[in-house]
């Protein structure tokens, strides 16, 4: 006798089908999850995109010319600065070019020196003196300073040991060394003083006088009896130099 049989699957086997239908269907919400995400992450790129191209970049460019216009500003500024303080001292340069030409030293050729008293009596307490006076014949304008070169001379132009003081004398105070100008015809004065008191005297009869202390020099009549050969004498002044 014969049994219907009903036939039923393993137990495992439906629990297996069970486990990866829900396996499949989590995938699929993963994978939909994920599609979604992408989506809103392009979405959100693009946003971001149109806002930098927008607003920050444009921003940034504005700024950066802005700085480049306010920099090239300040460039021009000073260029035309320095090129207005380049003409200025193109300009000074150019109005001293006279001046340089007047500084230029008077050379010993155009110069004629000789004693004068300019009028003023120089004697007192064994001191005597006199000026020296320094003519330019040259045709140009020129510039003297310092101390002349002197040097005495006996009878027959014989050479005498020869003492030169520079600075103030016993009647006038020395100006310094500083530059006088010049222009034809025009004179400078130094103060040449000795003394008499019978010191081992010297009898002078000529005067060397160099008016630039080179080796060119003039020579004048000096018949004066002075103490040791020793003279002093003041710089070179655009006037005689006197004590008031």
């Amino acid at each position: 006798m014969s049994r219907n049989r009903t036939y039923r699957k393993p137990l495992g086997v439906v629990m297996s089908h069970h486990i990866r239908n829900r396996r499949i269907r989590k995938a699929g919400v993963a994978a939909l999850i994920a599609a979604a995400s992408a989506v809103a992450l392009t979405a959100c790129g693009s946003n971001d995109s149109s806002s930098d191209a927008k607003g920050s970049p444009s921003s940034h460019a504005s700024s950066s010319a802005k700085s480049s216009q306010s920099d090239a500003s300040v460039h021009s500024q000073a260029g035309n600065q320095s090129g207005n303080q380049a003409d200025k001292q193109a300009a000074t340069l150019g109005g001293g070019t006279d001046k340089a030409r007047a500084a230029t030293e008077c050379q010993p050729g155009t110069l004629r020196a000789k004693l004068d008293t300019a009028g003023i009596s120089q004697a007192g307490m064994n001191h005597r003196g006199t000026f020296l006076r320094v003519t330019n014949t040259g045709d140009e304008t020129c510039v003297i300073s310092g101390y002349a070169g002197v040097a005495l001379e006996g009878a027959g132009h014989t050479a005498i040991e020869t003492t030169a003081r520079h600075g103030s004398t016993y009647f006038a105070t020395d100006p310094g060394s500083h530059p006088i100008t010049l222009a034809p015809g025009k004179s400078a004065w130094a103060d040449l003083v000795w003394t008499t008191t019978g010191a081992s005297t010297a009898h002078a009869k000529y005067l060397q006088i160099s008016p630039t202390g080179s080796n060119s020099h003039s020579t004048v009549p000096f018949a004066q009896d002075l103490d040791n050969g020793t003279l002093s004498l003041t710089a070179w002044s655009s006037k005689p130099p006197i004590n008031g």
